[in-house]
């Protein structure tokens, strides 16, 4: 049995570099921080850099404090709201930044973007394809309504 999956965005990534690497802006008010992020299916949560969090004007450590771990040990971060735009959507989450003004590792993890997305990728091309995960079902909804809405209408000219 086939299946199909249909994706609004492909973006390119070098399948050389060891991670797939995806352009995101994390903006809250008036600040925005352009960044890459690895994209992690193995990672949580969405974890950033503490300066990415500075830069937005944040007091980091005033967020909802988690210890996160990883193969290699562990670590504190802290989550915040803030938009954050991967190609071309922009969607309010809550993301983590790092305590330690050493971690400079940019995740897109499963809380906060993997359950927001489907993706596709082919990396022996390096292509990633990305849409919402609800893109779909918001035109399943609406093709719903349409029928209901002729529906209703022929009832009531013929009834």
């Amino acid at each position: 049995m086939a299946y199909q999956l249909n994706f609004a965005w492909l973006s390119s990534y070098d399948p050389g570099k060891p991670s797939i690497m995806v352009p995101v802006t994390l903006r809250l008010t008036d600040y925005a921080a352009a960044l890459e992020a690895k994209l992690d299916t193995g990672a949580t949560e969405c974890v950033f850099a503490r300066q990415h969090g500075e830069s937005l004007g944040l007091n980091i450590e005033s967020g909802e404090r988690l210890r996160i771990n990883t193969a290699t040990g562990t670590f504190t971060a802290f989550r915040h709201e803030v938009t954050m735009t991967v190609l071309d959507y922009a969607f309010d989450v809550r993301v983590c930044f790092a305590e330690d003004d050493q971690f400079n590792r940019n995740v897109l993890g499963r809380h906060g973007f993997l359950d927001r997305m489907r993706i596709g990728v082919v990396d022996y091309e390096g292509k990633l394809y990305l849409s919402m995960y609800d893109d779909n079902q918001s035109l399943d909804s609406y093709k719903q309504a349409l029928f209901y809405c002729l529906m209703s209408a022929r009832v009531t000219l013929n009834g």
